[in-house]
């Protein structure tokens, strides 16, 4: 919790609208022990964080305790009804889908990690250079009265892999989506 707080007090400099957190680490299991302790230390963390300005996100992440239905699960059983979310879409593709789990999360969702893979591993793909449905998943996006921030979470393989004017190509894409 230490090193997360640190983190945080980048607030304190530089105004911090979200801090994303996961719960757990890839690939844990499912253990109600966990739940506690992840609420213990999520307390904790949002009361710093609100001292600052800033508010912690939950993130859908592929492991057994933040799939989008468990951190539903997580907030109503901790009561955290204020609770909001990053939805990553590279992360919902791994697990149930990211229709499944836009749906389970969309009402919660404060801001978004847009990426793709092939569902077998965290890529980090562009846009379109994994598996995943993206006319689907734009469908999900705009679905949604309101609107969140789009973050493209993007791993680097050389500047023509993601490059700026190979994310205006994918954005464009995104806009022709209907």
């Amino acid at each position: 919790m230490e090193e997360i707080k640190r983190a945080i007090e980048v607030a304190d400099e530089i105004p911090v609208r979200y801090v994303v957190q996961h719960m757990g680490l890839p690939g844990d299991e499912y253990d109600l022990e966990k739940f506690d302790a992840a609420l213990t230390s999520l307390e904790h963390l949002r009361i710093f964080a609100k001292e600052r300005g800033t508010e912690i996100l939950l993130e859908n992440i592929p492991n057994e305790l933040s799939t989008p239905e468990r951190l539903t699960t997580f907030i109503n059983y901790a009561h955290l009804s204020g609770q909001k979310v990053c939805f990553d879409t590279g992360h919902a593709h791994m697990g149930a889908g990211v229709a499944q789990g836009f749906e389970t999360l969309k009402n919660r969702i404060a801001s978004t990690h847009v990426h793709d893979n092939r569902r077998s591993k965290d890529d980090h793909f562009m846009p379109f250079d994994g598996t995943l449905d993206w006319d689907q998943a734009v469908t999900a996006f705009r679905s949604v009265d309101g609107q969140f921030p789009i973050l493209f979470e993007l791993r680097q393989y050389g500047p023509e892999a993601t490059g700026l004017p190979r994310l205006g190509e994918v954005m464009k894409k995104f806009e022709a989506m209907r």
